[in-house]
């Protein structure tokens, strides 16, 4: 008996390693290494960044405990199976560059800078992590682009068309300069014409085009507040405009017009130019002073402007600075950002926005900029036990430990105030220009096309002008409330017996701000 159980110990060893083999195969099947797919877009200036600054310090620092399978997304098979992961691991937000890792999908440049290097340590301490797979579908071989990426060079595969009749089926595509939202969905009608050849597809700037593309969106019936915005398609009669853009939403566009084709739905913008034109000209003239002064307060509170003002105003709380140089901080900060707006709105300064940094630095400073948020309202959350416990002596909005080094040397450099001032100025332009990448408002590009118009541009010129004034209201309105308060007695006197109130307000305001620009961090 005693035999046998020394036999059967081995035995179930065995069956219990298999079980678990079955049970956990992405653990085992790594063998200690961590597998994970690197999608990236070879004309994606962010995604080159991300590989060199990111990908390919980690290949070097963990050698061969990972391994990077670095796939091209412009190769029309390997999209396919793109879009399968996606639907995976329930993505519903795609964007440039795109990891998964084990159970993980980080869409976007900032969260792949931001929890990489996390989740491979995670994995590594579970053993390692296979590579993702899709049941019933094969990866695709390609050619890797990048010099480090680890798979063998094997041919390109390409999706097989469906068949069709041949009749053409046309397509008009518009986008936007610098608009992350139109490349993503770019590759969406890529891979759709590769599936459809007789999809032919033309595109359209949106900036230049505005009258083809109003054209277009009043004859597939686009609603008023969705007309002008990019991206947009157009197929016969109908249309989808931006997030509603997908492989699945196109090809049911596309679907009644498979077997008898579809005309170019520009084919009849001369007969109808004038038509669009003036609705383009009414919606200006019907736009009022009042909807002008409205749009641009509502536009003017924008995440990133918002944020970094708030944190330009705690920093020199923060230096003991009041006043005057408040004040001069505030305008210069305005400035930026009204110079900025007015500029692109005139079209002097159109080119910024197809700079392929731009994307880049917007979400550097959507990142740092909300990390010093959530500093802040540790400070303010700080102030406000102390204000309840009656020690207002000691309130002091501080930053934590790892930050202060940063503010010391900020101040070492920076501690005359002319240089603070232009700096400021630099920063509240800066922050104009990424804001307005990819604007989802009709009123701006309604007042740019107007502004082509000799007999209209001197009116669009000044709705222009105020809609870029009320934009920065709200700028001036807080810069004046916290100079009026660091100089009025009788404010500070109110400020101090409602202190708990107050740093309690601000903690909640901070933390609003921070969610707010991690939201936009991961939709831009």
């Amino acid at each position: 008996m005693k035999l046998r159980r020394q036999r059967m110990g081995p035995l179930l060893a065995l069956v219990l390693a298999l079980l678990l083999g079955l049970i956990l195969p992405s653990a085992t099947a790594a063998d200690g290494v961590v597998h994970l797919y690197y999608f990236f877009d070879p004309g994606c200036a962010v995604c080159h960044q991300v590989h060199e600054e990111i990908i390919v310090p980690l290949l070097k620092e963990y050698g061969s405990q990972l391994l990077i399978d670095e796939r091209d997304m412009s190769d029309q098979a390997t999209f396919e199976y793109l879009l399968a992961l996606e639907s995976q691991f329930k993505v519903t937000e795609p964007g440039i560059p795109e990891v998964f890792i084990g159970t993980d999908a980080l869409i976007g440049d900032q969260p792949i800078r931001a929890q990489l290097r996390e989740r491979v340590e995670f994995y590594l301490g579970q053993g390692g992590v296979a590579l993702p797979e899709l049941a019933g579908q094969a990866l695709p071989t390609k050619v890797p682009t990048f010099p480090l990426a680890t798979r063998t060079p094997e041919p390109m595969l390409t999706p097989t068309p469906l068949p069709s009749s041949g009749q053409p089926i046309y397509l008009a595509w518009f986008y936007d300069p610098g608009c992350d939202l139109c490349a993503r969905k770019e590759h969406d009608l890529s891979y759709l014409t590769a599936l459809y050849p007789q999809v032919k597809a033309e595109r359209f700037n949106g900036d230049e085009d505005t009258a083809l593309f109003q054209y277009l969106c009043q004859r597939a019936g686009v609603p008023e507040g969705k007309q002008l915005v990019a991206p947009s398609v157009f197929v016969g009669g109908r249309a989808l405009v931006a997030e509603e853009i997908s492989v699945r939403a196109m090809e049911e566009l596309i679907q009644p017009y498979l077997q008898t084709g579809s005309a170019e739905p520009w084919a009849g913008f001369e007969e109808g130019r004038h038509s669009a034109e003036q609705t383009i000209i009414e919606r200006f003239r019907s736009l009022g002073i009042l909807t002008v002064v409205g749009a641009g307060l509502i536009d003017g509170l924008n995440p990133c402007a918002f944020a970094t003002m708030i944190f330009l105003i705690s920093y020199l709380a923060v230096r003991k600075r009041r006043g005057i140089e408040l004040l001069a901080t505030g305008a210069a900060f305005t400035l930026g950002v009204f110079l900025a707006y007015l500029g692109l709105g005139l079209g002097m300064l159109k080119f910024l926005t197809t700079l392929p940094i731009l994307s880049t630095i917007g979400k550097w400073i959507y990142g740092i900029t909300m990390l010093l948020c959530l500093a802040l309202a540790l400070g303010s959350f700080a102030d406000y036990r102390k204000a309840r416990e009656g020690r207002l002596e000691d309130m002091s909005l501080k930053l934590p430990d790892y930050l202060r080094n940063v503010q010391r040397r900020l101040i070492r450099e920076g501690s005359r105030s002319s240089r603070f001032v232009l700096a400021s100025f630099g920063l509240g332009f800066v922050v104009s220009v990424v804001e307005l990448a990819c604007t989802g408002q009709v009123y701006l590009p309604t007042i740019v096309f107007v502004l082509g118009l000799a007999e209209w541009r001197a009116r669009a010129t000044a709705a222009l002008v105020v809609y870029n004034l009320m934009f920065v209201v709200p700028l001036i309105a807080v810069f004046l409330l916290v100079y009026f308060g660091t100089t009025s007695q009788q404010l500070t006197k109110w400020m101090q017996r409602h202190a708990a109130a107050i740093k309690l307000g601000m903690g909640l305001l901070f933390l609003l701000l921070a969610a707010w620009l991690g939201y936009s961090i991961i939709s831009v």
